[in-house]
């Protein structure tokens, strides 16, 4: 009879102890894997909003977004989703549209169909519609009514994709466009002034990097090839200069060389110049136009601390400040005082964030902004704030937004 008790008891306490440590395993795996748990528990005295994001529960503190008491970075509302190489532009109505991107997870990641919508007047995130198509490294596009064009990127047998489609905030809805002429991601993409949109390079279905181009006419809903650039490029830069042509910068593969030329492509007749090239090779570098005109060019692969500025009226390169950390793949845009913002990147710094002053053409480092990030977004609010959205780090892809005081 003991022995038999004996038994018993020992299967039983066996029996609770797999359990135990099952439901640790379970914890421990949705705890360092799953890709929508963006935030941790908050305190009772804020506002929350909730929704479904995946299959998961989210509930996350709506914090509006308004100018700090001095210069610098304040943590806002997360996103639904964690999100990098993903896209962002400014709605019409002053809303903020994310799309896409990838999610943590297991290898590759998540790569999302999903996209989210923030207001930064009431500090609320809410999911839009889902795309037909899962994409990472798209092109994203304001077009002239307000609709949002959202073009190829990498899909779901990480192999590049050719599909468009266009978002109507109005409707909340998606539409099939168009076609590429050419599957491609890692390109830039631009929005021209007679509401076309060029979209230039990229790497091609078989991950070799593409010279060839192509413009979206809105109106007809077609992609149209235009002739091909100089040389192949892939994560390159294109600049919409201020009479109407597009400046395009380096470009390459993750390791070196990178490509030293430049090319500026005329909408106006579809053709492409080939300009004064910069003083060194650029990868994953960043770019943006001053007020006057110029385009600043900073950092890239390689660990670079340079800029260099162009000038189009007379096709010169002139060298600038040197950042104090190097940047690559992070994010650049000009404030509404004239001065230039760069944030993020593969480097020393994730963190980092610099303020180039176009006067002195000294780069300022500034205070580290909360969050690890690279492939991010940083879009200029109509309030001329600037929304840092996204990203990967140390710790995997991030939900973490935060807002910049100029």
């Amino acid at each position: 009879m003991n022995s038999l008790h004996s038994t018993t008891g020992f299967k039983v306490l066996s029996s609770i102890f797999i359990i135990v440590l099952l439901s640790l395993g379970v914890v421990a795996c949705s705890g360092t894997t799953s890709e929508e748990e963006a935030v941790d528990d908050f305190s009772t005295d804020v506002t929350f909003f909730t929704g479904q994001s995946g299959d998961e529960e989210y509930t996350g503190e709506a914090k509006p977004v308004v100018a700090g008491e001095a210069r610098g970075f304040e943590a806002a509302s997360v996103m639904r989703n964690k999100r990098g190489s993903h896209g962002a532009v400014l709605l019409n109505d002053g809303r903020v549209f994310v799309v896409g991107g990838q999610g943590s997870g297991s290898q590759r990641g998540i790569i999302y169909t999903s996209a989210e919508v923030f207001d930064p007047v009431t500090g609320v995130w809410e999911m839009a519609g889902d795309m037909k198509d899962n994409r990472h490294d798209l092109c994203v596009a304001l077009l002239p009514d307000g609709r949002v064009l959202v073009a190829g990127g990498r899909g779901n047998l990480n192999m590049a994709i050719p599909t468009s489609e266009i978002y109507d905030a109005d409707a909340n809805t998606w539409s099939s466009t168009g076609e590429l002429v050419t599957e491609r991601d890692y390109m830039p993409c631009t929005s021209l002034n007679d509401g076309r949109v060029l979209i230039t390079g990229g790497e091609g279905r078989d991950y070799q990097d593409l010279s060839s181009s192509e413009v979206y006419d809105p109106v007809t809903g077609q992609w149209e090839a235009v002739p091909d650039m100089s040389v192949t490029r892939a994560r390159h830069t294109a600049t919409l200069l201020d009479d109407g042509r597009v400046l395009i910068t380096g470009g390459g593969k993750l390791d070196p060389p990178y490509e030293k030329s430049a090319e500026i492509f005329d909408p106006n007749t579809n053709t492409w110049t080939v300009v004064a090239e910069m003083s060194t090779g650029r990868a994953d570098h960043h770019a943006v136009l001053l007020d006057d005109g110029r385009v600043l060019v900073v950092g890239g692969r390689g660990k670079k601390l340079t800029s260099e500025i162009y000038n189009p009226e007379t096709n010169t390169w002139e060298k600038t400040g040197n950042t104090i950390q190097p940047h690559a793949e992070g994010a650049i845009i000009r404030l509404s005082t004239g001065k230039i913002l760069l944030t993020g990147g593969i480097g020393y710094g994730l963190r980092a964030a610099a303020l180039y002053d176009v006067s002195t053409g000294v780069w300022e480092e500034l205070e580290d902004m909360n969050n690890d990030r690279y492939r991010h977004e940083m879009i200029r609010l109509n309030s001329n704030l600037i929304l840092i959205i996204g990203g990967q780090g140390r710790e995997g892809v991030t939900a973490q937004v935060e807002s910049f005081t100029p």
